[in-house]
């Protein structure tokens, strides 16, 4: 059963990131199952119509609702963690004149954990899906450089192109800032998640490795500096 779980989220995270890249913009094209249907007929056939329902019986009835939601992760673990037949063994000793009032403490703070664990989860898949655009975006952005600097080195370039040139090299900056910032989040909340939920050992080794990587990195830069006769004075601290 947590096996199918996960297929089935697996699957739901899968026609998110589809859909994200076949979508630019919101529209009344998109307000429809069409492009999930298209998605699910090659990819999850056995599936289809089981998914369809489930999205529909939790209020999600477009390919744009899936694709520019902001929450839809957290929906999707909903539907992936429901189950038709579940029984509440709570309600059940109960019925039995069972003195279930520990049990339901118990129950209260495992769903209450479970939910914590989940939010954390799906934040963290949130950043990973963020990261995911924003290298598309710069991969598109110094592909447009990549062409406008072959004219300029061909003597070809106009000079609507060449502010369109410098017009670009400033956003890829900020892309590289974008995605610096997002990937420092991302490590701030797996070093969260890995400590709260029992990946402490392997957090250990992971803050080691950070540490060396800090250390080969300002090596790169020292070399980068002494090829251009810069001071790396303050580098050769952090190298050590």
């Amino acid at each position: 059963m947590a096996a199918d779980k996960n297929d089935l989220f697996l699957t739901l995270l899968k026609l998110k990131s589809y859909l994200a890249s076949m979508i630019d913009e919101k529209s009344d094209e998109y307000e429809n199952f069409n492009l999930t249907n298209e998605y699910l007929d090659k990819k999850a056939p056995e599936r289809k119509i089981e998914i369809i329902n489930l999205l529909e019986d939790n209020e999600i009835y477009s390919d744009a609702e899936i694709a520019f939601d902001e929450k839809i992760i957290f929906k999707f673990r909903a539907i992936a963690g429901q189950s038709r037949n579940r029984i509440d063994l709570v309600e059940f000793l109960k019925n039995l004149d069972v003195d279930a009032g520990s049990l339901e403490t118990r129950d209260a703070a495992l769903t209450n954990y479970i939910m914590e664990r989940e939010k954390k989860f799906s934040e963290i898949l949130e950043i990973l899906f963020q990261l995911a655009t924003n290298w598309t975006i710069l991969k598109e952005l110094e592909d447009k450089v990549d062409e406008f600097s072959i004219l300029n080195d061909e003597d070809m370039i106009r000079p609507e192109e060449e502010k369109n040139l410098d017009s670009i090299d400033n956003t890829t900056s900020k892309a590289f800032i974008l995605i610096s910032d997002l990937t420092k989040n991302y490590i701030e909340k797996l070093t969260d998640y890995y400590f709260t939920y029992g990946g402490n050992v392997a957090l250990k080794d992971f803050v080691e490795g950070l540490d060396k990587f800090k250390k080969s990195i300002a090596q790169k830069y020292i070399e980068l500096f002494k090829q251009n006769g810069l001071e790396i004075s303050w580098l050769q601290k952090l190298s050590t």
